[in-house]
């Protein structure tokens, strides 16, 4: 098995996974030494050059580490190396098996904005959405939108004049600060997306699809997030499935032709209590260890389906089970207490800075499993720290 992206926490969680079930894992990285790369259940290293800043070495490189090594499966585990080995599929489909599906389905995917035209044929709710196809209706939009308002790319990875642009969700206060985010926005990847902000619960749906099956799925529910305002999960819980968004995520995959995982991200709208659509991640996501941990083996179940072994649907597991990535989390709380939230953003559903020191100290909760932290495998562990500290000196 070779696997992309090693200093993902969810190419770490596939490792341990794959390797610990008795898998040969080769852990490729645009670096020498990786956080999966440092796990005990690494059975080899792999240095490539950068995807995002060189596409054609990158493949060439994992094309001939192909053809000098028998692999099974390769999988990638970021927007980037699905989108790059999605898109040059007929060169690598000969040397091994790719565990997800063709170019244009994953370009679709990647597409918000393109899933946020299905969701609505379906009839899944999702924020108030204003997808601008000319610059000439901004005006018009921004004399009526309600603020904050957020300004969110169509892609979060996109492929222009043959370099990888890396997008992100802004916000805009007032009127003037939308117009002038937008244009700055567009200029990056064309024709981002303007929505109402929602405030609530994040929840993710998590889903392997299989030859148009549901084979497995999981929920969670983000308890903290870096940033605090909305980013990736630091601190999360595993809760019980609900029916409705799981048939609605799988109705929105089987209508994208999705194979393989993904995560349908939900957040729960305070105003009415209804989830809300925000997105649609085709790859492995960032909590992956705690479905691990509450009993459903994502990484496994998809190597065994991709090398056609017969496996047992999965919809069990344990509700309670908490993930906690400690250096992430130690982040949400130096932002709590050194900012108030981007303008406009407000932070009154936050617990007061005190209390969030009190919350970070609480090392030893029951059913809390660190994410990163494995007695059992403790170089990762020693891997981030150092990585961490190394990034604050160099600021």
């Amino acid at each position: 098995m070779l696997v992309t992206d090693g200093n993902q926490r969810s190419t770490l969680a596939v490792v341990r996974s794959l390797g610990k079930a008795g898998v040969a894992v080769t852990v490729a990285e645009s670096t020498r030494t990786s956080l999966a790369g440092s796990s005990r259940y690494c059975a080899k290293r792999l240095c490539y050059p950068p995807p995002d800043r060189n596409a054609a070495d990158f493949l060439a490189c994992l094309r001939q580490e192909l053809r000098m090594a028998k692999y099974e499966l390769l999988l990638p585990m970021t927007d980037v190396s699905v989108q790059l080995l999605a898109a040059a599929r007929d060169t690598f489909s000969p040397l091994v098996g790719l565990p997800f599906p063709s170019k244009d389905r994953v370009a679709r995917v990647q597409d918000k904005r393109e899933m946020l035209r299905l969701a609505r044929t379906i009839g899944i709710a999702y924020p108030n959405t204003y997808m601008l196809s000319e610059d000439e209706q901004l005006e018009e939009v921004a004399a009526k939108m309600t603020y904050p308002a957020v300004l969110k790319p169509r892609f979060s990875r996109f492929l222009k004049d043959g370099k990888l642009m890396a997008g992100t969700v802004l916000y805009a206060s007032d009127r003037s600060s939308l117009l002038a985010e937008y244009r700055r926005l567009h200029a990056l990847i064309p024709f981002p997306m303007v929505q109402e902000r929602i405030e609530g619960e994040g929840q993710g749906i998590f889903l392997l699809m299989w030859n148009g099956e549901l084979r497995a799925a999981f929920a969670h529910r983000r308890l903290r997030e870096k940033p605090p305002w909305g980013g990736v999960s630091v601190l999360s819980e595993s809760i019980a499935l609900n029916r409705d968004l799981v048939e609605q995520s799988v109705a929105l995959l089987n209508a994208a032709g999705w194979q393989g995982v993904a995560m349908v991200e939900f957040k729960v709208d305070r105003r009415d209590g209804r989830p809300k659509l925000m997105e649609v991640n085709g790859r492995f996501w960032g909590s992956l260890q705690l479905a691990i941990d509450a009993g459903i083996d994502f990484p496994l179940m998809l190597y065994r389906l991709a090398l056609g072994e017969k496996v047992p649907s999965m919809f069990e597991y344990k509700i309670g089970i908490k993930s906690r990535w400690l250096l992430g989390d130690l982040d949400h709380l130096l932002i709590r207490l050194r900012r108030s939230g981007p303008p406009g953003v407000s932070m009154a559903g936050q617990k007061s800075k005190w209390r969030a020191v009190l919350d970070f100290v609480k090392l030893c909760e029951r059913d809390t499993r660190y994410e990163v932290q494995r007695l059992d495998d403790l170089s990762p562990a020693w891997f981030e720290i150092r990585k961490y500290i190394g990034e604050i000196l160099w600021e």
